[in-house]
C-alpha cells in the first residue's frame, strides 16, 4: 500500500521465525518422516569434505544425484547429505542413492533447527538447487563458517517475489551465499537488477543443459549411406505402453516414408525381450542390436540395447521422439544428448521431469510438443517431407545446450575452491 511505513528488518524475521515455527508445528512443513524429534538426528556418513545437496523436489534429483556421485568419485570416502521438501522425492532419493548419503527432509527454518541439522550434519560445504533463500539456514551456516553456494539456473518471477516483498528478511540472506551460481548471462542481468553484487555471481552454465560431445559427424553419415537414406526415427527412452502405440504411428506414414526404421531405446532394456514378443503382433521385421542382428531393407523396429551403437544411431536420426511423455505416470526421456547431436525432438503431453532442459529448446525452436499421437503423427511427416525444418530446429538445439557444456565440472570446482583455501566464508 503506497504510504505505507516500511517494516524493519528486526520485525520482520521475527514475524518470518513465528510463522516457520507455527508451520512446523502443525505438521505440514515436512513429509512423513521427518527428524524434528533431536533423537531420531543421525550423524552424516562418511568422512571430509561433507557436501550438503538441497534437491527440494523430483526435479532437483535431475541435478543433485550426479553432483552426489561425482563429489564422492572425486573425494573417495567423503559424506554427502541430501534434503528434500517432498515424500516423493524422499521414496526416490532413498532408492537410487547408495548407503553413503543420507538422505533427509530439509529441517525447519528455524534457529534451534538449523543448528541441530549442521551440528549433527557437519558439512563442510553446501550447495542449494532451487529458490530457498532461508533466513535462518543461511545466518547458521555463516556463523559457523562453512560456505554455501546457490545454484540457480533461471531466474523466474514466480520464486522471487517473496524476495521481492520482503527484503529485508530474504536480501540478508542472499548476500551470505558465497556465491551465486548462474545459468546464463541473462540470469546474471536479473540478479544485478535486484541490486545483488556482482562479485558475488558466478555463471556455470546449467548442469541441466550440460551434455558430452556428440560422436563425430563421419559415423552418421556412413550409417546413413548403409541403410540408403531411410528416414530414422529415433525413440529414446521409451516406457511400457508406448512402444506398441509409437509403433502404431509409424505404421501410418505415408509413402514415400514407408520405408522407415524405428529405433526403439527402452528406459530398462531389460524389457526388450518381452518386448521383441508384443511387437511381434504388428508383423514387422524386428531386429534385436544385442543378438547381432543385422539391419536389413526389411527391418522396420530395431531394438536398441547395445550402448556402442547408440550415439551414431542418435547422430544419424532424422526425428528424437522422447519416450516418457506420451503415457501418464512416467520420469520423460533426458533430451541432452539428442540435443547435443543436433536432432530436432518431438515430445508429448505428460511432460514430467527435464522440464527445464526441455523448456529451453522449445523456446529456442529445437523442441516440438505433440498434444496426442495425431499430432506427432502431422509432425513426424511434416518434418520428413521438409528435412530443412528437422535440421534447423537441430541446429537451434545444438546452440541452445552449448553455452552449457561442461557446467556440472564448474560447479563441482565452485564447490572445491573454498575448501582449497582452508573453508574461508566470505559471508
Amino acid at each position: 500500500m503506497r504510504g505505507a511505513p516500511r517494516l524493519s528488518r528486526s520485525l520482520c524475521q521475527s514475524l518470518y521465525l513465528g510463522l516457520a515455527w507455527l508451520w512446523g508445528w502443525s505438521g505440514r512443513w515436512h513429509p512423513k518422516g521427518d527428524h524434528r524429534d533431536p533423537k531420531a538426528i543421525i550423524t552424516a556418513p562418511g568422512q571430509s569434505p561433507r557436501l550438503w545437496l538441497h534437491a527440494g523436489t523430483r526435479a532437483g534429483l535431475d541435478t543433485a544425484v550426479p553432483l552426489a556421485r561425482d563429489w564422492q568419485s572425486r573425494h573417495p570416502g567423503a559424506g554427502v547429505i541430501v534434503t528434500v521438501r517432498s515424500q516423493a522425492a524422499l521414496v526416490e532419493a532413498q532408492a537410487i542413492l547408495d548407503s553413503h548419503t543420507l538422505v533427509t527432509p530439509l529441517p525447519q527454518d528455524t534457529p534451534a533447527a538449523a543448528r541441530r541439522f549442521l551440528v549433527s550434519g557437519a558439512p563442510d560445504v553446501a550447495l542449494c538447487l532451487g529458490p530457498a533463500p532461508w533466513p535462518a539456514l543461511s545466518r547458521a551456516l555463516a556463523q559457523r563458517g562453512i560456505p554455501w553456494f546457490w545454484l540457480i539456473t533461471q531466474v523466474l518471477p514466480a520464486p522471487w517475489r517473496w524476495l521481492d516483498r520482503l527484503p529485508c528478511l530474504f536480501r540478508p540472506a542472499l548476500a551470505r551465499a558465497d556465491r551465486l551460481l548462474v545459468g546464463h548471462d541473462d540470469d546474471r542481468d536479473a540478479l544485478l537488477a535486484r541490486n545483488v553484487a556482482e562479485d558475488h555471481i558466478e555463471v556455470t552454465g546449467s548442469p541441466l543443459l550440460d551434455h558430452d560431445p556428440p560422436p563425430e559427424r563421419k559415423a552418421a553419415r556412413r550409417l546413413r549411406s548403409a541403410l540408403g537414406g531411410r528416414p530414422i526415427l529415433f525413440f529414446e527412452g521409451t516406457e511400457p505402453g508406448e512402444e506398441e502405440l509409437l509403433a502404431g504411428v509409424c505404421r501410418h506414414l505415408p509413402p514415400p516414408f514407408e520405408h522407415w526404421l524405428m529405433v526403439l531405446a527402452p528406459s530398462e532394456p531389460a524389457r526388450i525381450p518381452a518386448l521383441a514378443e508384443r511387437l511381434a503382433r504388428f508383423e514387422l521385421g524386428l531386429a534385436v542390436a544385442s543378438q547381432g542382428e543385422a539391419l536389413t531393407p526389411s527391418t522396420h523396429v530395431y531394438l536398441l540395447d547395445d550402448p556402442e551403437q547408440r550415439g551414431p544411431l542418435l547422430a544419424a536420426a532424422d526425428v528424437v521422439v522422447l519416450g516418457g511423455t506420451w503415457v501418464q505416470g512416467h520420469k520423460g526421456a533426458d533430451p541432452r544428448a539428442a540435443a547435443a547431436a543436433g536432432r530436432g525432438i518431438l515430445y508429448g503431453p505428460y511432460l514430467q521431469r527435464h522440464r527445464e532442459a526441455v523448456r529451453v529448446l522449445d523456446s529456442a525452436g529445437g523442441a516440438r510438443q505433440a498434444a496426442n499421437v495425431n499430432n506427432l503423427l502431422a509432425a513426424l511427416r511434416q518434418w520428413l517431407q521438409h528435412p530443412g525444418e528437422a535440421e534447423a530446429a537441430g541446429r537451434r538445439g545444438r546452440e541452445a545446450v552449448r553455452p552449457h557444456r561442461g557446467s556440472h565440472e564448474r560447479v563441482l570446482q565452485a564447490l572445491e575452491q573454498p575448501l582449497e583455501h582452508g573453508g574461508d566464508h566470505t559471508a
